[in-house]
C-alpha cells in the first residue's frame, strides 16, 4: 500500500511537506520552515534560542513531528523520545532554495539522503559561505540534474526543472507501486523560462496524483498577470524618470532578474551597490560586477547620486540616513521588485513604509509573482488530467476547479491518503 501524508502547506502559502510511503520506504518532498496560518509564535521580535531552534518549534507545534526524520540531538526534551527512532529508509527531495521549502534541512538525521537540483545547491552553499545559510548548517547535499532519476526502495523519483524566481527550481515525479505522483514545487508560466514549466506539464500528464501549489488561488486576479518583461520595462522607466538616487529592493536569489537589472542600470549610466553579504553572495555565483558599499563608493554616491542605485539592508533602516535622500536631497525613489521586506504581511513592512514616508521617498512597486496565475493553474490541470489533485500552498484550495474525471481533495494535516484521495 502507498500512503501520502501532508505535513505543511495546508491553508497557507508556503511550508509544503509531502511524505510518500511505499513498502516501508519514505520520500519527503520539501522540508521547509512552517508558515503558520495564524500568528507565528516565532515572529519578530521573538528570537530563537541558539541550539534550541528545532526543539522549541516542535514544542510550539511550529515544526512537523515526523518520526525518524530529525537529528535526535536537535529535537531535545520530551519530544525526542517519540521522534528520535529511525523509521525506515527516508530520502528528502527539495524543490527549490526558498526558506519555506528548505529551511529545516539542516536539522535532518545524517542517514537521511537530501537531494536538490545542482543549481539550487550552488545557491545554498553560496548563502552558507556568506553567513546567510540554513540554521544548523547544510546537510550533505546530493546534487540532481534535470531528468535525473533516483531509486528509493520501490520508488523512483525524477527531478524535472520548472520556472520559478530562483535557480534550481524543480518539480518531481514519484513513481510508486500504486502509480505516479507529480509535485509542481513552486511553479509559474510567465517568468524567464516558461518552457521548463510547460515541459514539466507534458512529463506529468497522466499521473495518477498531482500535488500542486495554488498560491494565486487566494488572490484577486482582476489586475492581470505581470511578467518579467513588465518588470524590466518598469525598472528602466524608473531609472530614466529619477533625477536623484534610486533605492531598490530586489530578491538576490532571483539571479535572472539581478543580471537583467544590472544590464538595465548599466545602460542607464548607473551602478548598483549591494549590502556586503549580498554582494559577496552574488560574486560567488559568478556575478563579478556586484559592488560592495565601501566608504569610497558611498562618497561617490553622495557626489553623484544620479549615477547609482543602492540596495539598502532591509534590517537596517537607519542606514537610509547615510544616503543622499530626504530633506535637501530631492528626486529619489524606492523601487520595490519583490525584495525584502516582502510585503504588508511581514512585520517589517510597516516600519519600512513609515521610514520612506518620513523621508519623503515615494515607493514604486514593480514586481511580478513567482507563482502560476489562476488561469495557468487551470490550464495545467486540464492538460495533466490526473485522477486526484491535492491543491496545497494556498489559502483557497477550493478555488481550484478540476476537469471532469479528476477528483479534488483538500488534505488534512498529517492524515494518510491513498492515491484515490481516500483517507487511510
Amino acid at each position: 500500500m502507498v500512503a501520502i501524508e501532508f505535513w505543511g502547506g495546508l491553508g497557507v502559502i508556503g511550508g509544503s511537506k509531502i511524505m510518500i510511503e511505499d513498502g516501508g520506504h519514505r520520500v519527503l518532498l520539501d522540508i521547509g520552515l512552517d508558515i503558520p496560518s495564524g500568528r507565528d509564535p516565532f515572529r519578530l521580535p521573538v528570537r530563537t534560542r541558539p541550539g534550541r531552534e528545532l526543539a522549541d518549534r516542535l514544542r510550539m507545534n511550529a515544526a512537523p513531528r515526523i518520526p525518524g526524520l530529525f537529528d535526535p540531538d536537535a529535537i531535545g526534551g520530551r519530544v525526542a523520545r517519540a521522534l528520535a527512532e529511525p523509521a525506515g529508509e527516508t530520502a528528502v527531495f527539495v524543490s527549490h532554495p526558498h526558506i519555506d521549502h528548505v529551511g529545516l534541512a539542516g536539522f535532518l538525521r545524517q542517514d537521511v539522503a537530501v537531494h536538490a537540483h545542482t543549481d539550487a545547491v550552488d545557491l545554498l552553499e553560496a548563502l552558507s559561505a556568506t553567513g546567510q545559510g540554513l540554521t544548523h548548517g547544510d546537510p550533505a547535499w546530493r546534487r540532481l540534474t534535470d531528468g535525473q532519476r533516483t531509486q528509493v526502495g520501490p520508488m523512483e523519483v525524477e527531478c524535472v526543472a520548472v520556472d520559478h524566481d530562483v535557480p534550481g527550481a524543480s518539480g518531481y515525479l514519484v513513481r510508486t507501486s500504486a502509480g505516479t505522483l507529480a509535485f509542481t514545487g513552486d511553479i509559474r508560466f510567465h517568468g524567464h523560462h516558461p518552457e521548463r514549466s510547460w515541459a514539466f506539464v507534458e512529463r506529468a500528464a497522466g499521473s495518477e496524483v498531482l500535488a500542486t501549489e495554488g498560491t494565486t488561488l487566494g488572490w484577486d486576479p482582476s489586475g492581470g498577470v505581470r511578467d518579467e518583461g513588465d518588470v524590466q520595462r518598469d525598472f528602466a522607466a524608473a531609472l530614466e524618470a529619477t533625477s536623484g538616487l534610486v533605492l531598490l529592493a530586489v530578491y538576490p536569489r532571483d539571479l535572472d532578474r539581478v543580471r537583467a537589472f544590472l544590464g538595465i542600470a548599466e545602460a542607464a549610466g548607473r551602478r548598483i551597490v549591494w549590502p556586503e553579504p549580498t554582494a559577496a553572495f552574488l560574486r560567488l555565483l559568478g556575478i563579478a560586477e556586484a559592488l560592495s558599499p565601501t566608504d569610497a563608493l558611498l562618497t561617490d554616491v553622495h557626489a553623484a547620486p544620479a549615477e547609482y542605485v543602492v540596495v539598502p539592508d532591509p534590517n537596517d533602516l537607519p542606514s537610509l540616513l547615510d544616503l543622499p535622500v530626504g530633506e535637501g536631497c530631492p528626486g529619489s525613489v524606492f523601487v520595490h521588485a519583490n525584495g525584502e521586506p516582502l510585503g504588508p504581511f511581514e512585520p517589517r513592512w510597516e516600519p519600512f513604509t513609515d521610514w520612506l514616508s518620513a523621508l519623503g521617498i515615494p515607493l514604486r512597486q514593480i514586481g511580478c509573482s513567482g507563482h502560476a496565475s489562476q488561469d495557468h493553474l487551470h490550464t495545467m490541470l486540464e492538460r495533466m488530467r490526473p485522477r486526484t489533485v491535492f491543491p496545497i500552498h494556498t489559502t483557497a484550495p477550493t478555488r481550484l476547479h478540476p476537469p471532469t474525471g479528476t477528483a479534488r481533495v483538500v488534505a488534512r494535516y498529517a492524515t494518510r491518503y491513498d492515491f484515490a484521495g481516500g483517507a487511510l
